[in-house]
Formats: structure tokens, C-alpha cells, sequence
């Protein structure tokens, strides 16, 4: 009996430490969720320059992928994952596509910027010791970095414009060190020569002219680096005038204006008034022949703006209108008599017009 026991005991825990040991079926293990992504995330670049993007999958280079830029115009890559910006600034989207894992993608932004522009807009000279200012067109999100020789530079280092002081010559150069967004750096800079400002006056300021008839324009020119000047007419048909100042008034009277300008400084202009006369007529109306004695006899010339008139007579006597158009005289005994009438425009110039008259 307690052998029997004995073993029964054994049995019983044998069986329980079996059943102890065993779990049974548990809970399905799920494998980790693959990761993808591009590298960079996020690129800054310049409108046609390139950069290359990598595809990983789970911490390792993928082999198989589809690359793609979503939107239109927004440059292009080739398989390898080398980006071309378009020529247009933007944000656009880098896709890629995991040919081992169907339905995965990854995607990088793109901001495309606009070159370094450099361009320095500065007068066409410096002054001496006189504050000026030079600029370049601004473009967003671009660092700039002025500096100077053969001058000072007084505020605006490290923006677009730049005020500065020129020292006495004979030149000073500005430079201006341009970086964009995306980092591309343009050096740029300007020489302008040393000259003290440009003061300039034409000779004469006004002058009245007989119409198609020339003159020479002259003037005074001080500062500059040169003495060269360039001439122009202010209205079309004001005549013509070359390079010397060498003017022809046109045939229509008028108002016009001759300007003269400085080759150093285009915009320091000096302008004469040029005021356009007609000629003085050259006709006499006069009767052909007179008798001797005879009174009331009439002449005249035509009468025109702005023209004076002086009449004489040889053979008769003037009875009215000696400083007019008209003029009335009586004949002497003859046998001849000559009328003489100088008129005179309001530029000075004057002619005499004559007729002679026979005893009939």
C-alpha cells in the first residue's frame, strides 16, 4: 500500500510539472513596419543647378525606386535621383516611389531661388567728399556685403543700398559680395572715376532768330572728368543742330529749344529758348507811274507781326505812314521818283524793298 502511494505521489507531480511547462498556442508576432524616406528631406537651391536625392528603406540605400517631380514645371530628376531646378523660383515636390514595397512613397521639398543679381545702379561719377548712394535690385531672401576702396562707406553695409563718401580721386570702386538663399555667391563691383559735379549753362539762354537762318550755340562747362558735351532739340521740326552747336532755325516761326547736355553727367541739362521769326517781306505795291504834283498816292508793303517799317522817297514827299505798312506821299515834278521801305523783324534782320516810279 505505501509503495503504491509513493508512486501515485510521484505521478501526480510529474504530471503537473509537464503541465506546467507547457504554454500552448499564444498571440501572432507582427513584423516592424518598413520605413522610408528621401534624403535631404528639404533642399535650397538656385533656378537651373542641380542636387542629388537618395532614396532608404529601413535604414539602407533602396535599389528599386521611381523617381518624379509632382508638379508641372517644376524641374526634372532621372532615375539616379539627380534634381534639375526649373528656371522659374518655386516650392515643388521630389517623390519616390519603392518598387519593393508596393503602394510606399517618400518625398523631398524643393524652394528654388533666383540667382545672386549684382547689377550696382551708382552715378556715373563720385564726388568728392559728398555723400552718395548705390544700389542693387533686391531679391528676396539674398545677403549682401559692401565694401569700398578710395572711399567710406557711411551707412548700409549689409543691405541692397549702400551710402558711401568718395575720397578726392582719382577713383573709388565699390564691391558688393551677393549670397542668395540657396548660397551661390556673386562678386560684383563698379569703378566710377572721381570728378567734381558737373555745372553747366548754354550761351545765349534765349535768342530770337529769323526763321531758316543759323547760329552757333556756345556754353560754359565746369567739374566732370571731360569737357564733352552733347546737343539736342526739344521739339520735333525746331530745325537742326549737330554736335558742335552749330543751329538752323526751321522755316515755320515759333517757339523751340536747343539743349546741351553733359557727356559726364546725362542728366545735368542746360536749354536755350529759341523764338522763330519770319522774314521780312520783300514786296512793294506801289503805283507803276505818277504824275507830276499829284497827292493822295498810296505804297505799301505787307504788314507782318512784330515787323518795324521805315519809309523813303526820293522825288515826293511823304504825307503819312512813314513808320507803317502803308504809307501815303505826294509826287514832285519829276521826272522820276523812288520809294525805299526797310523792314525790320524782331530778330534784326531787315530788308529794303525799292520801286521806282515814272512821270506818265
Amino acid at each position: 500500500m505505501r509503495a503504491w502511494g509513493l508512486g501515485k505521489v510521484f505521478g501526480m507531480a510529474g504530471l503537473a510539472l509537464f503541465v506546467g511547462c507547457w504554454r500552448g498556442p499564444g498571440p501572432a508576432v507582427e513584423p516592424a513596419p518598413v520605413t522610408v524616406q528621401v534624403l535631404p528631406a528639404a533642399a535650397t537651391l538656385t533656378a537651373g543647378k542641380t542636387v542629388a536625392f537618395a532614396a532608404r528603406m529601413d535604414d539602407g540605400p533602396a535599389q528599386d525606386v521611381a523617381w518624379s517631380v509632382l508638379e508641372a514645371g517644376g524641374g526634372r530628376v532621372d532615375g539616379a535621383g539627380t534634381y534639375r531646378a526649373p528656371a522659374n523660383p518655386g516650392v515643388f515636390t521630389v517623390r519616390a516611389q519603392f518598387k519593393d514595397a508596393p503602394g510606399l512613397t517618400a518625398a523631398a521639398k524643393v524652394t528654388v531661388v533666383a540667382p545672386p543679381a549684382g547689377e550696382i545702379i551708382a552715378p556715373p561719377r563720385g564726388t568728392p567728399l559728398e555723400g552718395q548712394t548705390a544700389s542693387i535690385e533686391p531679391v528676396s531672401g539674398s545677403q549682401y556685403h559692401w565694401t569700398i576702396t578710395g572711399g567710406e562707406i557711411t551707412a548700409g553695409t549689409d543691405t541692397p543700398a549702400v551710402s558711401f563718401q568718395s575720397g578726392t580721386g582719382p577713383k573709388v570702386v565699390l564691391a558688393c559680395r551677393v549670397t542668395n538663399a540657396a548660397g551661390d555667391v556673386l562678386n560684383s563691383s563698379l569703378e566710377l572715376p572721381v570728378a567734381s559735379r558737373v555745372t553747366l549753362a548754354i550761351r545765349p539762354a534765349a535768342v530770337t532768330l529769323t526763321a531758316e537762318r543759323t547760329m552757333k550755340f556756345g556754353f560754359d562747362l565746369a567739374g566732370g572728368t571731360t569737357l564733352g558735351t552733347t546737343w539736342s532739340l526739344g521739339e520735333p521740326g525746331a530745325g537742326s543742330v549737330d554736335a558742335s552747336g552749330n543751329y538752323v532755325a526751321p522755316p515755320v516761326p515759333g517757339r523751340y529749344t536747343v539743349r546741351v547736355s553733359s557727356v559726364d553727367d546725362p542728366s545735368v541739362v542746360s536749354t536755350a529758348t529759341v523764338r522763330v521769326v519770319a522774314k521780312p517781306p520783300e514786296s512793294l505795291f506801289a503805283p507803276d507811274s505818277f504824275k507830276p504834283g499829284a497827292e493822295g498816292l498810296r505804297a505799301r508793303v505787307p504788314e507782318l507781326a512784330g515787323m518795324t517799317y521805315a519809309w523813303e522817297i526820293e522825288g515826293g514827299t511823304i504825307t503819312a505812314g512813314a513808320a507803317a505798312p502803308s504809307m501815303v506821299f505826294e509826287a514832285g515834278p519829276g521826272p522820276a521818283l523812288t520809294l525805299r521801305c526797310r523792314i525790320t523783324n524782331q530778330a534784326g534782320d531787315s530788308f529794303a524793298a525799292v520801286k521806282v516810279l515814272k512821270v506818265f
